[in-house]
């Protein structure tokens, strides 16, 4: 790895190509960067005035070009080419054509870990494998929902959809509107929640500074005394939105299920009315068993680790394209694109770039969770200087860090070499951040959480969790070049030094969480571990 003096801020107006382009080789030697490794070692520099190159208005000299002045390879070129031979069709074709719904734990989860697992191995990573984990695997069977009274006429069975880790259940009682089911609404309604099935819709209300989980939804009411949780879309359509039901390695204690607008519509207009008493049956099959991680990696030449991740598993209703076979391809792609770099250059990364593939997501991050704690028990986890999860992707739109500003002028330097390279990323460099996927496990132990954001098409907005998570609405360009920009991303990080994150202390992390807005989802799921 070598010492990076990094790019000035970019200016506006157009200029060459070539300017602060990060590159790699003989001419950063040539501009005083210490490197600090040999052979065939990557060394990573922005070109400040070497190889005789001819200074731009900036101050910037671009680097020669020429084979017999210098060896150096530009990352934006490393995006270029990765885009130019991206697989992500052919990847959709077998993950979502071929294998499609993919639930942990049982044959088509099974399915997809042997499917990733083998793609691995051809694109000649080193140690793939599969690493298993406990989790409590989840079917649906039958779920019904039946207006037994109402002053509005309004009776019979409506169509909902059993949640995830609910398992069999029937309750008769008053159907109550809880609005977003926040934890001020429920507290609001105080004493009248108990016995009650619980209305609540799927979104959180405008200007609320946060989304609401339905775990969260569920937890509260629950705790509040409901008998049953009935979860209703916002989207127009026949689209049931589901999901898990509670974060936790346990079930439900009530029946959870979720309904389409038309359905939650129709229940509001009769409660306008007067009284609704309703019926919920919930009959599903749950049982302890195992998945797998699919893991392999670039090895690097320090014990340092970088990882990138997206989850692999998915709901059962349709092909689990958006959510997330897009990332699951970002990731498989991203890893074909580093392996032929290397097979191509005979570079070796600084620090090991390892893939993950993670299963168990959609019933709790259960995946993403094994793999930290089986990384805090070996004390390896230290060693682990950043992760990037892929989960949801469309076109990439900027990049950033979760709860961190101290890597910005890096991220500014990638980002305007991708710009100029042809990605057309905004400016801002993102500090948010949030919980619910699989970055969670890292962040809440003060791993660096470096992020890509991207942009689906208007055609998957919602679509998420239902019926219509189908091939036929994600974006397989812009996942390439999400793919294209990450890897670009990840090698600079992988063999940058000093890298400008750091683990933040067991103090920090619960201040940096607070201040992510993210400590009461943390304490509902009983994760808070901070005074």
């Amino acid at each position: 790895m070598i010492r990076l003096p990094l790019a000035a801020p970019r200016q506006s107006g157009p200029g060459p190509s070539s300017r602060r382009e990060l590159a790699f080789g003989r001419c950063a030697r040539a501009a005083g960067t210490r490197c600090s490794r040999t052979g065939t070692g990557v060394l990573l520099a922005v070109v400040l005035g070497a190889c005789g190159a001819p200074a731009d208005e900036g101050g910037i000299r671009a680097a020669g070009t020429g084979a017999s002045d210098l060896e150096h390879f530009e990352v934006g070129e490393l995006a270029r080419t990765a885009q130019r031979e991206n697989r992500v069709s052919e990847f959709g074709d077998g993950l979502l054509d071929d294998i499609g719904a993919r639930l942990s734990g049982l044959p088509s989860g099974e399915a997809a870990q042997d499917w990733v697992e083998a793609r691995f191995r051809e694109f000649g990573l080193d140690r793939v494998h599969q690493e298993p984990f406990d989790l409590l695997a989840w079917d649906r069977e039958r779920a019904e929902f039946t207006v037994v009274e109402s002053a509005s006429g309004l009776e019979g069975r409506l169509g909902i959809l059993s949640l995830g880790h609910v398992g069999s259940h029937e309750v008769e009682g008053p159907l109550l509107d809880a609005g977003f089911g926040t934890a001020e609404e429920i507290r609001e309604l105080g004493d009248a929640v108990r016995g009650t099935v619980v209305m609540v819709d799927v979104s959180s209300p405008p200007g609320y500074g946060r989304g609401v989980h339905r775990t969260e939804k569920v937890t509260l009411a629950t705790e509040a005394g409901a008998i049953g949780f009935l979860q209703v879309n916002n989207r127009e359509g026949d689209l049931v939105p589901i999901g898990v039901a509670t974060m936790g390695d346990v079930p439900t204690e009530i029946p959870a299920v979720a309904a389409d607008l038309a359905t939650g519509t129709r229940l509001r207009e009769a409660l306008d009315a007067g009284p609704v008493r309703v019926r919920l049956e919930v009959e599903n099959w749950m049982e302890r068993t195992t998945a797998s991680n699919v893991l392999g990696e670039i090895r690097g030449e320090t014990d340092e680790v970088i990882v990138i991740g997206a989850h692999l598993d998915s709901w059962d209703l349709a092909q689990g394209a958006v959510d997330n076979g897009s990332g699951s391809m970002a990731v498989l792609d991203l890893a074909r694109a580093l392996a032929a770099h290397v097979e191509r250059t005979g570079e070796r990364p600084g620090r090991t770039i390892r893939f993950a593939l993670w299963m168990g997501e959609e019933l709790g991050l259960y995946g993403s969770r094994a793999y930290v704690e089986a990384r805090l028990a070996d004390g390896t986890l230290d060693r682990h200087v950043a992760t990037l999860n892929l989960d949801v992707v469309g076109a990439p739109v900027g990049l950033g860090a979760m709860g961190r500003s101290e890597g910005n002028t890096l991220l500014a330097s990638i980002r305007d070499v991708l710009i100029d390279a042809g990605f057309p990323l905004e400016e801002e460099l993102s500090e948010g951040g949030g919980l619910y996927s699989d970055h969670q496990p890292f962040l809440t132990r003060g791993v660096p959480v470096v992020t890509v954001r991207s942009r689906q098409r208007p055609e998957a907005a919602g679509v998420s969790h239902t019926t219509a998570d189908l091939r036929s609405v994600i974006d397989e360009e812009g996942i390439a070049a999400t793919a294209a920009v990450s890897a670009a991303l990840v090698w600079i990080l992988a063999n940058v030094d000093p890298l400008p994150y750091r683990h933040w202390s067991e103090g920090e992390i619960g201040e940096r969480l607070e201040a992510l807005g993210v400590r009461d989802p943390l304490e509902r799921a009983g994760e808070w571990r901070w005074e």
